[in-house]
């Protein structure tokens, strides 16, 4: 049997709301040579059995139902199954263009390239943003700065070909469920890849329903977590990334604000060292959640728990 041309990974874990939204824009792909491994992590919801409908349906699509383990665990689960010449993981809150598949790899046979990013739609209820993505450059050291400081680092806008995994032993961390696509994608690079790029936005990223997952999964495991992932992106990066390691620590920083997960003297016992970084170099980090930060190292962590208390609490009441 001829294999596919593209294998698509789907992490599914509780999206009974979102999943077939996503199915049917996979189905309506122009490109007809593909597979989807819908991969039921433990789901508690009807997910488990709308993965089933949906492959009943469809022959493209396949369905492993396995114990709940996380995004990390889940997405290495696709790409062991995968097939496919090339990979790329979709996410159950989001949904595709038509071209979606056809364009990335088109660009990838005439370009060669081992990764092609295209841009995103960032859907906000009434509100879309185009979301650029084109590397400013395609040398490496360009491509990792770019890729934590820039764009978006997610996998779901990046083809890449299967064999950069299997060729250099590159898989997603255990156990680690908080940057673990930053660390593939670093592993990707460091490894060799190269990388192209396709000028339309062909994915669309939900920020609701995904604003919805990331505000409910913020806890103290979440920062330990996030500090191993720093602790891990200390031991890949080549020296002269200090920058990389900073914006790493702000958003953890940010998160522990949000989960109280330390006492004062612990905050800046961890983060006091983040006082003289270059604000301007982080473009990623909203300016409301960098005011907040800067607030906690600069003025009072008392008065930076206040402000977060206010902006969760219009973001409750929609103002």
């Amino acid at each position: 049997m001829k294999k596919p041309e593209i294998s698509v990974i789907v992490a599914v874990y509780n999206a009974q709301k979102t999943l077939v939204r996503l199915a049917d824009s996979l189905k309506a792909q122009t490109m007809p040579d593909f597979e989807v491994l819908l991969i039921d992590d433990g789901s508690t919801d009807a997910s488990g059995s709308i993965c089933d409908r949906i492959a009943e349906s469809d022959a493209r699509f396949k369905v492993f139902h396995k114990a709940n383990e996380g995004i990390g665990t889940t997405r290495q689960f696709g790409l062991e199954h995968a097939s496919g010449e090339y990979t790329i993981h979709a996410d159950s809150d989001d949904w595709v263009e038509p071209d979606y598949l056809e364009l990335l790899y088109k660009e990838a046979v005439s370009s060669g390239a081992d990764m092609v990013i295209c841009d995103l739609l960032l859907e906000k209820g009434k509100k879309v943003i185009y979301r650029n993505e084109k590397p400013r450059a395609f040398d490496r050291e360009t491509l990792i700065d770019d890729m934590f400081c820039r764009l978006q680092n997610g996998p779901c806008n990046k083809l890449v070909r299967r064999s950069l995994y299997t060729d250099n032993n590159i898989s997603y961390p255990q156990g680690l469920n908080y940057g673990e696509d930053q660390l593939v994608n670093l592993k990707l690079l460091m490894a060799g890849a190269s990388v192209s790029y396709v000028p339309k936005a062909l994915y669309h990223y939900d920020c609701i329903s995904n604003l919805d997952s990331a505000s409910r999964g913020v806890s103290p495991q979440k920062i330990l977590q996030g500090e191993r992932f720093v602790s891990e992106l200390r031991e890949l990066l080549p020296q002269g990334y200090d920058n990389i390691i900073d914006n790493q620590l702000l958003i953890i920083a940010y998160l522990a604000i949000c989960s109280k997960a330390y006492s004062k003297k612990e905050y800046y016992a961890k983060f006091s060292g983040l006082k003289s970084v270059r604000w301007k170099d982080y473009r990623k980090i909203v300016f409301s959640i960098k005011l907040i930060i800067w607030t906690s190292l600069h003025v009072s962590y008392g008065l930076a728990l206040f402000m977060y208390g206010i902006k969760r609490t219009k973001k409750r009441l929609g103002l």
